[in-house]
């Protein structure tokens, strides 16, 4: 075959392209070994001065530069080149490498030309040396850790068989396909054919069928479903076990049964325990909840009271002696009416607190309604002697199924708050009646009313009108009639104007036993 090179081509220019452009190092020597062509490449792998090639351009000078600077190694350099020089003449093939002293592995092929001398090609094989170093050397190291592996494997593998079945739960191991392919002693004392499961390639599946035989047939995915991380079941044979199936590193299934028998009993007890400990808890928090707002209440409702007893006190301690009678009087007058303000809120309180520990217990039967309550309203207007107490109760029925003790702190509650509400009236009215199945007790009053934006929130615990400033009270005694009467099925409603006075209406249904839905209507 001819090499191609097209006519008229400047052949000197194109050798040159030829040796600055190739990466590996060319050099040519003729018949008589001297030195033909040495291009960049050569030069720079084989750190050779440009200067030496000038001054000595055969092979001879080269081999005896590369000897005396140590690049054959130790020894005489007149008998290193001599041996290169005689095979060198020999004008025969080669292929050999030879590494440098700064490290750099050289290839060096060498081949003959028609003419006489040879072409030498110079390749940097040092990072191919060392890929292949390391990876002999990988290649050992995986071996030696094949075989430790394999030894480990032969060894554990015994350890760990007596492991699973040193478990004291029973152990199911499925492949990914679900086949059953391992299954401890303690399994085979819950089911005893799980060997023919294992033996017989069949699936996790089918083991849980076979188990629970009346349950739905569930699919492999059903059993994985991370929505459901275990299942409590009770065995035929009366225990409960807790099982749980999870995949392994590898894919499979790992499905685990724990017998909890002895937990579910102690967990049945232990709710029970819980129960009666929750009881007494909400108990005991109710009764610090009473004591924190009897504190509360008497920090703030007390104090007024509290200083004018003690201001008065102090006046006659210091003017006992001089004091006129009639001043004497008066003074005293104000500390009793302060302690009868006390007594009042005392009692008020002690009635809700008893409402909210123990929830007021019913005491429901059929008596008379009417004159029970005509009476109630006629006793509290004898002891009322700011206001005159209006009473219309005759549409009333004259029996109801009630409880007469609690119907008396609502009427009473309903009263006092009217009373106290309008300062700057001369009476309150009660009126009673029945319609359409409901019985309705109204107590309406020309007080302060209540804002239309705050009715809604009058019956909640604490809450007082910003109309009431002013005017004692603890925000207490109208939550607790509401309360009171929904445990009659009742309900309370409220309609109000500011400026004109209040209507609070008590509603209960006829029907005993009938529910109405619990509600503030406003108007």
């Amino acid at each position: 075959m001819t090499n191609f090179v097209k006519t008229g081509c400047d052949q000197a220019s194109l050798l040159n392209c030829l040796m600055e452009t190739v990466h590996q190092g060319i050099t040519v020597v003729d018949r008589n070994l001297d030195l033909l062509l040495v291009n960049e490449a050569a030069q720079a792998l084989l750190d050779i001065p440009y200067e030496v090639l000038v001054a000595g351009p055969n092979l001879e000078r080269l081999l005896r530069f590369n000897a005396e600077r140590g690049d054959y190694g130790a020894g005489d350099p007149d008998k290193q080149v001599q041996e290169r020089l005689e095979k060198a003449r020999l004008f025969e093939p080669h292929d050999f490498e030879r590494v440098r002293p700064n490290g750099t592995v050289i290839r060096v092929q060498g081949t003959p030309v028609s003419e006489g001398g040879f072409v030498t090609l110079y390749s940097d094989v040092t990072r191919e040396r060392q890929q292949e170093r390391d990876l002999l050397i990988a290649r050992q190291e995986l071996s030696r850790r094949l075989d430790h592996k394999t030894q480990q494997l032969l060894e554990n593998r015994d350890l760990l068989l007596n492991a699973i079945n040193g478990i004291r739960d029973g152990l199911v191991i499925s492949d990914e396909r679900g086949r059953v392919v391992l299954a401890n002693d303690k399994m085979k004392s819950i089911h005893a054919n799980i060997g023919g499961y294992v033996s017989t390639g069949a699936t996790i599946a089918n083991l849980m069928s076979c188990l629970f035989p009346t349950d739905p047939e569930k699919s492999l995915e059903d059993l994985m479903d991370p929505d459901v991380p275990w299942l409590e079941r009770r065995f035929p044979m009366g225990k409960w076990y807790r099982i749980s199936h999870s995949r392994s590193t590898d894919g499979g299934i790992i499905s685990v049964f724990t017998e909890i028998t002895e937990y579910k009993k102690q967990q049945s007890n232990l709710r029970q325990h819980t129960d009666e400990l929750v009881k007494l808890l909400q108990q005991e928090k109710q009764l610090t909840e009473m004591q924190r707002e009897f504190v509360s209440m008497a920090s703030h409702e007390f104090r007024t009271p509290l200083a004018i007893i003690d201001s008065n006190a102090q006046r006659i301690l210091r003017r006992g002696e001089t004091i006129a009678a009639d001043k004497m009087q008066g003074r005293l007058g104000t500390i009793r009416e302060a302690v009868s303000r006390m007594q009042y809120l005392i009692n008020r309180f002690l009635d809700f607190s008893q409402a909210q520990t123990n929830g007021m217990e019913l005491n429901r039967r059929r008596q008379p309604f009417r004159p029970v309550v005509e009476r109630i309203c006629l006793n509290f207007a004898e002891a009322c002697d700011t206001h005159e107490i209006q009473v219309d109760l005759a549409a009333l029925p004259d029996h109801y199924d009630y409880d007469e003790k609690l119907a008396q702190l609502c009427i009473e509650n309903l009263l006092s708050n009217a009373v106290k509400y309008s300062p700057n009236a001369s009476s309150v009215s009660i009126t009673g009646g029945m319609t359409g199945g409901v019985i309705e007790i109204a107590v309406s009053d020309q007080g302060v009313g209540i804002p239309e934006e705050e009715i809604d929130r009058v019956c909640d615990k604490y809450f007082r009108a910003s109309t009431s400033s002013g005017i004692p009270g603890t925000g207490i005694g109208l939550n607790m009639a509401a309360s009171l009467i929904e445990q009659h099925n009742g309900e309370i409603h409220i309609e109000s104007t500011v400026g004109e006075g209040s209507r609070i209406a008590i509603r209960l249904p006829v029907v005993v036993g009938a529910v109405l839905e619990r509600a503030r209507s406003v108007a």
